[in-house]
């Protein structure tokens, strides 16, 4: 990353060091004397409307001497570039259809999860400002090869006026209460009583060579932050998907489980520890 990305990021380049998975910037995390290291993992829903309160209230009461998000500096600097272009689009072709379809789409949950992803992400915008308001210094360790690809493949399909016909003709979804029921099925699913089940939920995805690419990738990034803390707290932010355990070595939180991590899920409040 060059300094004008840094500069671009809203960061400060004389005060400021950013680390992705690509490098380590500066010369080492800054964290508080006195403390035993640990690595935190917050697992959240994304697109989640609260997000945003909860994980400062999380990050306020743990105090981490240093932040890695699931979050690519591509998709970053995307979004930067073009998040404001993708929104018109996406509100243009949405009103066509809703005009064709007599609908407000303004009600369609759905609708509102897609807004949300060309927007700068939660779990990105609450740990730069924690981080700024700190010394703990901020990790971006997702893929951005990954990134380009999905974004290439996906994100003008979403935009589609046939993607969005088909997501105004279904039963219009309550975003808040599909985001609940997210954090539910994580909550059961890393329980005692549910884990035997992660396996099957998991089946659709977790034999993917591309996915289990990037799980390594992001285990290998945040083994490389926590070597380099020297005291304190590492909290990694990312989807509740990569706490689970699978029972294959494949998830993120198996590929790190010999450092014996604390799995917390942004779910109502401050987070639920599991």
């Amino acid at each position: 990353m060059t300094n004008l990305q840094t500069a671009r990021c809203g960061l400060s380049a004389a005060s400021w060091r950013i680390a992705t998975n690509d490098g380590l910037y500066g010369k080492g995390l800054v964290t508080d004397s006195g403390k035993e290291k640990e690595l935190l993992l917050i697992g959240t829903v994304h697109r989640d409307p609260d997000g945003a309160v909860k994980l400062r209230r999380l990050l306020a009461r743990e105090r981490p001497a240093a932040v890695a998000v699931e979050v690519s500096t591509y998709g970053l600097f995307y979004r930067q570039k073009n998040g404001r272009r993708l929104r018109r689009s996406l509100k243009r072709n949405l009103n066509r259809v809703a005009k064709t379809l007599q609908v407000s789409w303004r009600r369609w949950g759905q609708i509102h999860a897609i807004e949300a992803q060309f927007l700068m992400p939660f779990e990105y915008r609450v740990a730069l400002k924690y981080c700024r308001d700190s010394t703990a210094t901020l990790s971006c360790l997702d893929s951005s090869h990954w990134s380009r690809s999905l974004i290439q493949a996906e994100w003008q399909q979403l935009l589609s006026r046939d993607n969005l016909a088909a997501l105004l003709q279904q039963f219009p979804e309550n975003l808040r209460k599909e985001v609940r029921k997210g954090y539910q099925l994580a909550a059961y699913l890393l329980s005692d009583r549910g884990k035997s089940l992660a396996s099957a939920f998991a089946v659709g995805w977790s034999a993917d060579a591309n996915w289990q690419q990037r799980e390594a990738e992001l285990a290998r990034g945040l083994r490389t932050v926590y070597g380099r803390l020297r005291n304190g707290r590492l909290a990694y932010i990312g989807g509740w998907q990569h706490l689970l355990g699978l029972r294959t070595g494949s998830t993120l939180y198996e590929r790190l489980e010999h450092l014996q991590p604390r799995r917390v899920l942004l779910n109502e409040g401050a987070g639920a520890e599991l």
